[in-house]
């Protein structure tokens, strides 16, 4: 009969794993069953090994810096997923239909811009329909923001949450930069242009950072707390 880990083993690779500067608990997980499956291995060939020392001939293959290159490998892989997940969504209002309401919109930005000639009304404008787009978005999606974690465990996944918000943080002030030819032409005491052709680049420019903003607060959250709730119910309230 082959020798199997036991539960008290297997427990204690997991403080392997948290020695070894690993404490996200879903690559605790990986590295638990790759460490578990060469132990395992291990005995095959000679059961008679105790514990200790089968875990350290696996930890012999890993190296010195075999646990942080998985994590940094792990960490690049939910950095590439969540990017093609993101590129998909923007691609999304860059095709038809919703390449419509984005022409759409940017008309109607290049209208407010011709008929508001003050700056700070714009931005009054522009700040009421964040507000108004945002409250939206929570009611259509109700349901889904309310996956918390209820552990205090550390996931890889969570922290790739934290930096995606980090980020989206500074893109709140992307739309802005669009306003800067504005503020020089006021401070030039120039009238704003009301020329199509020079204010839909800055119309579009507006509302396709605002789109990234968007999908950067709110998309791609929802859909890391999404695969989240799918990957570990029991830690989700």
């Amino acid at each position: 009969m082959d020798r199997i880990l036991t539960n008290e083993e297997t427990e204690h690779l997991y403080k392997v794993c948290e020695n070894h500067e690993v404490p996200q608990y879903d690559l605790q997980i990986e590295l638990v069953d790759h460490l578990a499956s060469l132990i395992e291995q291990h005995w095959t060939e000679k059961p008679e090994d105790p514990f200790k020392y089968a875990l350290y001939k696996a930890l012999q293959k890993f190296g010195p810096t075999g646990f942080q290159q998985i994590k940094e490998q792990k960490q690049r892989e939910l950095t590439r997923k969540y990017h093609r997940v993101l590129w998909n969504h923007l691609l999304d209002f860059y095709r038809w239909p919703k390449m419509l309401l984005t022409l759409a919109l940017s008309l109607a930005v290049v209208f407010l811009i011709q008929i508001v000639h003050q700056l700070h009304w714009l931005f009054a404008i522009y700040i009421l329909v964040l507000i108004c787009g945002t409250l939206v978005y929570h009611l259509r999606n109700k349901s889904e923001n309310k996956a918390n974690p209820i552990s205090d465990k550390s996931f890889l996944l969570l922290n790739q949450l934290k930096h995606i918000q980090y980020f989206a943080m500074f893109l709140c002030y992307l739309p802005c930069w669009a306003s800067l030819p504005f503020q020089l032409l006021e401070e030039q005491n120039i009238i704003m242009p009301s020329n199509f052709v020079v204010l839909f680049p800055i119309a579009f420019f507006i509302v396709s950072s605002t789109i990234v903003m968007f999908a950067y607060l709110f998309y791609i959250p929802q859909k890391i707390k999404q695969h989240f709730t799918e990957q570990f119910p029991e830690f989700v309230q």
